[in-house]
């Protein structure tokens, strides 16, 4: 084989048409030369590079008099094609039948052409390139589909591509598996620019019973820069709906990343006559922020608020039928965080502001405090000496130190933004002071004494009086007791005593078959006696409370300054408690374990399996009430079999009995019943959580899972909609939950002298299974044995057709009742080249 390599540049500089750079070409096999037709024939792995043009071929035929190539594939002895030309300039690259092409001009002709193009691929049977990179063909065609066949295609009589821009079409069509589908348009824009570009978004249209026809998702994306970018988009329905989106994302690489969606809608549904009419504005904030652990050592800020109307995710979550949506429809309540925290090395100081919103959509009530400041002191021991090893029990006593400052505000969501809000903030600062050592006592004991002080201050207080009745001849006085709220500073500062001792017993058995799987068995139990002692903060020395005068008879009623119930000013860190408190706290731990012998082809190790994780039993009796010392027994135990089944069981029992009307009071259970105590409530739910992966390695399935979720939010993926990316990587999934109840109701039997109880049962699960390589399907559902009635239960269908995909998603029940077909193309760039047959649930009302 011969490999020759050669280089040529004209030598007549100052002729026009001569090239201004060196030609090189190469040819694995043979080459030929023509001196006096100016030409160079090359064959078998053929190569010219000009400048930043790069052309590969099995046979080129170079002509240096009209500074042209050309090039094409060689037939071998079976009559196949090997070799056929790669073209390459700059960032462009693509593959034809044949190509000649002039260096000088630049223009060229080529024959069967396929060039991907900014998220597509675009094939001409005959295409010329024009000096300006531009390039027109004919007959040709553009597809998402990276098969050598395509799936599907649109068909282009002729087309112009304008690189890094645009390709404009003439009339065109779809075909879909070779046959062509009666879907045709006169001519087609396809955006064709590298990276993010802006551009309008076009709307989806279709047609709901109660708004009508729409047009939805409708707007301009605007492609600020690399860092951030901006989607204003609107709805408009014939029935008078209509909304308002915005939505941006910005990221900054070992900074920070969030996006931020406010969508603003003026709802309709219905005619005016008609019994389901309805006409309201709603709003919807959502903004997730997330700053990068490399950004800065010493603080951080993060944000994911999610605020809004209360029945914006009624009637608008079916726009967007995703994961994130539908999960919205199933809650009472949202909740929302700003925080920054700071923490200054070295020191054991350390800040945090936040802004916290609650949402309930039941009472539709919103609660805000904003901000919240916590200025704190991490544990110090200010007795401990530098650089000595002795410790003794002054060394060992640690301080530290909070303060924390709360502006809230609790108000009807139609409330929010009207002057009423401003009068309605409630703040206050609470600044907490532990002292607390530890000791061992008869090397088995731990001890560990605390002392810690809370004091309030708040810009409030209240003065209540008795009034006599008077009447006058305009105003009218009624009995009773009457509240002052006093502007000004007031504090109230409170202090508890705790001594607990604990200490741990332990229980071994020790298998005596060395050959035996369970190699041994221990028990540990952790019983802890604590007291704990409150002087009595209602007494008049303290001036923290007021005893009063309720009515004309002279009774009288104990009334905290701080506290003014649901109908006057109450301090948010609420006041110091009433009556002395001097209590015994009593609890009783249990844990269970076995060791087994785990094997391999080489080695014998063992591991640890749970078989009680806790078993605990609490009470407390104090010492300095005068009645109903004893507090509640409660029981809780939790275990988790093989990491898939975790089983959770709390009850509860009362030592004294109910009087007539249902009270407690001080008379013991057994002395009336004969039973030691009395049943007040018991639970127990079991949860099964099992895929494919359950048995494999739980590390590495947790740091599996963290890598991808890591990597989808890399990907500039808002976490809100992880739920949405269908995984194929894990062929089934299942998650059951049981819950089982005993409580008591409202209603008292005066002949067992306690409540009527009864069992609420529910039963929940969810799963996906891969019925193939490219089928998913998953469903929800559960099941009230109380009401006799199935949950929330939906139905999704995925399946993978390579460049196209079908979801099918389908709530047969209840009030969100609704189905949604959608077959579609998954580039992006062809995003409306869809089938979508939808029946919303607000079609049902």
């Amino acid at each position: 084989m011969l490999n020759m390599q050669d280089s040529v540049k004209a030598k007549n500089n100052s002729n026009a048409d001569s090239l201004d750079a060196s030609v090189h070409y190469f040819s694995a096999d043979s080459m030929k030369m023509n001196l006096k037709e100016k030409k160079v024939y090359l064959y078998n792995n053929a190569e010219i590079q000009y400048k930043e043009v790069n052309l590969k071929a099995g046979y080129i035929e170079m002509n240096f008099g009209k500074n042209e190539v050309y090039a094409s594939g060689i037939k071998d002895s079976s009559g196949v094609v090997n070799g056929t030309p790669v073209f390459k300039d700059g960032d462009e690259e693509f593959e034809s039948d044949w190509i000649r092409y002039n260096f000088k001009t630049k223009k060229g002709i080529i024959s069967n052409v396929t060039t991907a193009q900014s998220g597509g691929f675009l094939h001409g049977e005959k295409v010329k390139r024009l000096p300006d990179g531009n390039i027109c063909l004919k007959n040709g065609y553009y597809t998402t589909c990276d098969e050598d066949h395509p799936h599907y295609y649109i068909n282009l009589t002729k087309a112009k591509v304008i690189p890094d821009d645009k390709i404009v079409s003439g009339p065109a069509y779809l075909v879909i598996e070779d046959l062509p589908v009666p879907l045709g348009i006169p001519f087609g824009f396809f955006p064709n620019k590298k990276g993010n570009t802006s551009g309008i978004l076009i709307p989806e249209y279709g047609e709901e019973n109660n708004r009508g026809f729409f047009l939805r998702n409708g707007g301009y994306y605007f492609a600020i820069n690399d860092y951030v970018n901006l989607a204003l988009t609107g709805d408009i329905y014939s029935m008078g709906s209509w909304g308002l989106n915005t939505l941006t994302n910005y990221k900054k690489r070992y900074k920070f990343n969030g996006n931020m969606n406010f969508s603003y809608s003026k709802l309709i549904i219905g005619e005016k006559e008609s019994s389901i009419y309805q006409n309201q504005n709603t709003y919807w904030l959502r903004w997730s922020h997330a700053q990068d652990p490399k950004a800065h050592p010493n603080h951080t800020f993060n944000a994911n608020v999610n605020m809004g109307s209360s029945s914006y995710n009624k009637y608008n979550s079916n726009i967007n039928n995703n994961a994130y949506a539908s999960s919205n429809r199933l809650r009472s309540d949202v909740q929302s965080n700003v925080s920054f925290n700071q923490r200054w090395s070295g020191t054991p100081f350390s800040l945090s502001a936040n802004a916290r919103h609650e949402q309930n959509f039941v009472d539709s009530t919103v609660s805000l405090s904003v901000p919240e400041l916590n200025f704190t002191v991490s544990r110090i021991y200010p007795f401990k000496r530098k650089n000595s090893t002795n410790s003794n029990f002054l060394s060992k006593i640690g301080v530290s130190y909070s303060s924390n400052f709360k502006n809230t505000l609790k108000i009807r969501e139609e409330e929010l933004f009207t002057d009423n809000a401003l009068k309605n903030f409630k703040n206050g600062i609470q600044h907490s002071v532990p002292v607390s050592t530890s000791m061992t006592l008869l090397k088995y004991f731990n001890l560990n004494p605390s002392l810690s002080f809370t004091s309030r201050w708040y810009f409030k207080s209240l003065s209540r009086y008795y009034a006599n009745p008077s009447y006058g001849p305009t105003d009218t006085i009624w009995s009773g007791v009457y509240t002052d709220t006093i502007n000004g500073f007031s504090h109230a500062t409170d202090w508890q005593i705790t001594v607990p001792l604990t200490t741990k017993l332990y229980g071994f058995y020790m298998m005596k078959n060395e050959k035996a799987k369970i190699q041994a068995m221990r028990h540990v139990m952790t019983p802890s006696v604590s007291f704990s002692y409150r002087p009595n903060f209602s007494d008049p020395k303290w001036n923290y409370y007021q005893n009063i005068q309720t009515d004309s008879l002279g009774n009288r009623e104990l009334f905290s300054r701080f506290n003014g119930g649901s109908y006057a000013w109450t301090g948010i860190y609420g006041s110091p408690p009433s009556g002395k408190y001097g209590s015994m706290n009593f609890s009783l731990g249990n844990n269970l374990e076995m060791k087994v012998k785990k094997s391999n082809d080489t080695v014998i190790t063992s591991k640890k399996i749970s078989l009680l994780e806790s078993f605990n039993l609490t009470t407390s009796y104090n010492m300095a009430a005068d009645s109903l010392n004893w507090s509640l027994l409660n029981i809780t135990a939790r275990t988790n079999i093989l990491h898939i089944i975790t089983l959770n069981f709390d009850c509860g029992y009362d030592y004294y009995a109910l009087d007539s009307l249902g009270r407690r009071y001080n008379k013991l259970f057994y002395d009336t019943s004969g039973k030691l105590m009395r049943f007040t409530r018991a639970s127990l739910s079991a949860g099964i959580n099992i895929n494919s992966d359950s048995f494999t390695s739980e590390n590495k399935q947790k740091k599996d899972n963290e890598a991808e979720k890591q990597a989808a939010m890399a990907a500039g993926f808002n976490e809100n909609y992880l739920a949405d990316y269908v995984d194929f990587k894990i062929p089934w999934n299942l998650m059951i939950d049981y819950r089982i109840s005993q409580i008591p109701t409202t209603e008292f039997n005066k002949e067992k002298s306690d409540y009527v109880f009864k069992m609420a049962q529910t039963l929940n699960f969810s799963g996906d299974l891969n019925l193939t390589p490219k089928w998913k399907i998953s469903v929800t559902s559960g099941y009230d044995v109380e009401s006799k009635s199935i949950t929330y239960t939906s139905l999704n269908i995925y399946r993978d057709l390579h460049c196209w995909e079908m979801r099918i998603s389908w709530i047969p029940l209840g009030f969100y009742k609704s189905y949604n077909f959608q077959l579609n193309v998954k580039a992006s760039v062809l995003q409306d080249l869809k089938l979508n047959r939808r029946r919303n649930w607000t079609d049902n009302i």
